[in-house]
């Protein structure tokens, strides 16, 4: 087996976000990645654990290769043997592959150390900002060209399979190391994409509310972010336009005689009345003719109100339709309170 310990050297920048992603619990994070000679964990082999974690200010790695087929067991023991006591495995699309993959190899071998397994996938939390992003796919060298993290002389996990092969054949030393850099350079791709999670702070409503005016039928608001966006991001909808980079946010809501759409969460339980613009819910509509009605959805369930009115005497409830318009906005519907 070889084990590889470093320091990494590179440094990464929005350390802010990075510190108020991993200090949001008590468990120490980890970033894992793991290379395999297939996708299903009975037909195939795990030759390769990668993981980054932060100790004392700065970020380490470990690296686990078998260098037989036999070692298979030795560095998945070696892996979880080296996991804190709390902890939090970080990953892209791990939940679909990384995860269950380990499970699976854990229960072959009748290890402990997965029990109560908490993890964050990056894939997960970011997919949904796909369209607002406006990435045509969304692979993780996607996102890391995004944020400009390049690699180098890297090759693909596909090309990793036959390296491995060859090395388990031949025992040629310059091999390992061609597994061992792609391995940091998927590591540290995740890294570099951390800041992206600080889009994710629009449909939670992490801004303040700086000044607002009703202005040729829109109410104009201008928001302050509680994190930079990396990259500028803009959007418009016939309820919601906006755009914000930095730590500035600006929306613009168009007026309907000087009303609001509210938008509902359970939209189900609502019939939308093309008639009167407006949602109203089921067991109200039941007297209401077929013809005049039809199934709301997420962004027909609504009625209005008196923007000016409400937002004048109550304004932090400004800051809580704004969210629910950027929410609508990204995910195509309202987060349940």
């Amino acid at each position: 087996m070889i084990v590889k310990k470093s320091p990494i050297n590179q440094g990464f920048w929005h350390f802010d976000i990075v510190n108020l992603f991993t200090k949001r619990s008590d468990k120490e994070y980890v970033f894992l990645d793991i290379e395999t000679t297939g996708f299903a964990p009975a037909n195939s082999q795990l030759y390769l654990i990668g993981c980054l974690y932060f100790s004392e200010n700065s970020w380490m790695q470990a690296q686990w290769l078998a260098e037989t087929f036999d070692e298979e067991f030795l560095i998945l023991e070696s892996f979880l043997d080296a996991l804190p006591e709390k902890f939090c495995l970080v990953t892209f699309n791990g939940s679909t592959f990384d995860i269950p993959y380990l499970r699976h190899k854990q229960e072959q071998f009748s290890l402990d150390g997965f029990e109560n397994l908490n993890f964050f996938d990056l894939y997960k939390v970011l997919k949904p900002y796909k369209q607002l992003l406006n990435f045509s796919h969304f692979r993780q060298q996607d996102l890391e060209k995004f944020v400009d993290f390049h690699r180098k002389g890297d090759v693909s996990a596909k090309k990793c399979i036959t390296i491995y092969q060859e090395f388990l054949r031949t025992e040629d030393p310059s091999l390992p190391e061609i597994l061992l850099r792609h391995n940091t350079q998927d590591l540290q791709g995740m890294l570099s994409i951390l800041p992206l999670l600080s889009y994710t702070q629009l449909p939670k409503g992490l801004f303040q509310v700086r000044s607002s005016e009703i202005q040729d039928n829109s109410l104009n608001v201008l928001c302050t972010l509680n994190a930079p966006l990396p990259h500028p991001v803009e959007f418009d909808s016939d309820f919601l336009s906006g755009r914000g980079y930095q730590n500035q946010l600006t929306l613009c809501l168009p007026l309907t005689e000087g009303k609001l759409r509210k938008f509902y969460a359970d939209y189900k339980d609502y019939d939308y009345l093309p008639g009167e613009d407006m949602a109203i819910h089921r067991s109200l509509s039941s007297y209401i003719a077929r013809d005049k009605k039809k199934r709301a959805t997420a962004e027909t369930c609504y009625t209005w109100f008196d923007c000016s009115l409400v937002f004048a005497e109550h304004p932090d409830q400004l800051r809580d339709c704004l969210t629910e318009y950027l929410q609508l906005l990204i995910f195509g519907h309202l987060i349940p309170h």
